[in-house]
C-alpha cells in the first residue's frame, strides 16, 4: 500500500502545497500474479489522483489526530492512556469524533465482577451437564464399602 506525492510543477527547493498531487497505490501481495502496484481512486472519486488539499481534507474526516483521541478510540485507560482517561473522565466531549456512536458507558458491572459472574456460569453450566450424565447417562453414584469389614471377611473365610 503507498501513497505517492509527486508534483506537476517545478521544485524549488520544495513545491507548493497547490503543486502536490497524491495517488494511492495498491498490491494484495497474497496474489501471485501480479507484482506490480494497482492505483484506486480515494473517497469515492472516479479520478486517480487528488490534489493535496483533497487528500488532507478526507483523511482528516476519519483521521485519529492526538494520543487523548485514540485513547479515547480504543478504550485504552491504563498505560499512556492513563493520563488521557484521567483528564478526559469528568469532562463531556461534544466532538464529532469517529468513536462516538459506538463508545460504550462503563456504567455496568466491573470487569472484577464480570469475571466472577462468568466463572459462577461456568460451573453451573459444568454441574447442570454433570447432573444430565447421571440422570441419562446410566451413571451411578454408589457408597464406598469400608475396608474393615472386608479384611473381617478374608480372616473368617481363612478359619475352618
Amino acid at each position: 500500500m503507498t501513497f505517492e506525492l509527486f508534483t506537476t510543477g517545478t521544485a524549488s527547493p520544495f513545491p507548493a502545497a497547490a503543486d502536490i498531487m497524491v495517488r494511492f497505490l495498491f498490491n494484495n501481495g497474497t496474489a501471485a500474479d501480479s507484482s506490480d502496484l494497482v492505483a484506486y481512486p480515494l473517497f469515492g472519486q472516479s479520478k486517480f489522483t487528488l490534489p493535496w488539499s483533497s487528500f488532507a481534507d478526507g483523511m482528516n474526516k476519519f483521521a485519529i489526530g492526538s494520543q487523548q483521541a485514540w485513547c479515547h478510540a480504543c478504550g485504552n485507560t491504563t498505560g499512556v492512556c492513563a493520563a488521557s482517561a484521567f483528564a478526559t473522565a469528568g469532562s463531556t466531549s461534544s466532538s464529532p469524533s469517529p468513536s462516538a456512536s459506538s463508545s460504550s458507558s462503563h456504567a455496568g458491572m466491573s470487569s472484577v465482577v464480570g469475571g466472577v459472574v462468568g466463572a459462577m456460569v461456568t460451573l453451573v453450566v459444568i454441574l447442570v451437564m454433570e447432573a444430565l450424565a447421571l440422570l441419562f447417562g446410566g451413571m451411578r453414584l454408589v457408597k464406598k464399602k469400608r475396608s474393615g469389614k472386608i479384611e473381617e471377611n478374608i480372616v473368617t473365610e481363612g478359619k475352618p
